[in-house]
């Protein structure tokens, strides 16, 4: 069962800063139901313009989707064609990003025995950073091969027809 956008660590958070704002969000997610449910309760914008409205979000959604999906698309069909390249810096990436990783890690343990606060604090925000675009790589790499694309589009489009209803 879908939650209710309230129940969400988004909605909690709104609930215990701002609750004034969970009126006009009310239970919508994502942001295209967002604007449609504020739009609707516009009172000066009629039915028939209120209709054109979410005519649009569909529209442009949709066409958002098709982008990425064409992307994706096209960068398969590419790699079907010259994948010597790709399969060589998938295979570097595979093989070294873990072990990249696992250094990483090891290092900034070591870095809280032998710095102060504030070289600690930078150093450990770079190895952050270099370790979250290490991980971002692993799952771009993982996300192409195994076409997760396909799979958020089928989701999104059920939610989208679930919002509907």
């Amino acid at each position: 069962m879908k939650k209710k956008f309230k129940d969400t660590k988004v909605g909690k958070w709104i609930t215990g800063k701002v609750p004034h704002l969970l009126k006009s969000i009310g239970n919508s997610f994502p942001p295209a139901k967002l604007l449609s449910d504020l739009i609707a309760g516009e009172p000066s914008i009629t039915p028939a313009e209120k209709l054109e409205c979410e005519k649009l979000l569909q529209e442009t959604y949709e066409k958002e989707m098709q982008y990425h999906l064409q992307n994706t698309r096209s960068a398969r069909d590419m790699y079907a064609e010259s994948k010597e390249m790709t399969d060589w810096v998938s295979k570097r990436i595979m093989n070294w990003n873990l072990p990249m990783l696992v250094i990483l890690i090891a290092a900034n343990i070591g870095c809280v025995f032998y710095f102060d606060s504030v070289a600690l604090a930078l150093i450990s925000n770079v190895i952050g950073q270099v370790m979250q675009q290490l991980i971002n790589e692993r799952t771009t790499l993982v996300n192409f091969f195994l076409g997760s694309s396909n799979g958020s589009k089928d989701k999104t489009r059920e939610l989208f027809k679930n919002d509907k209803n």
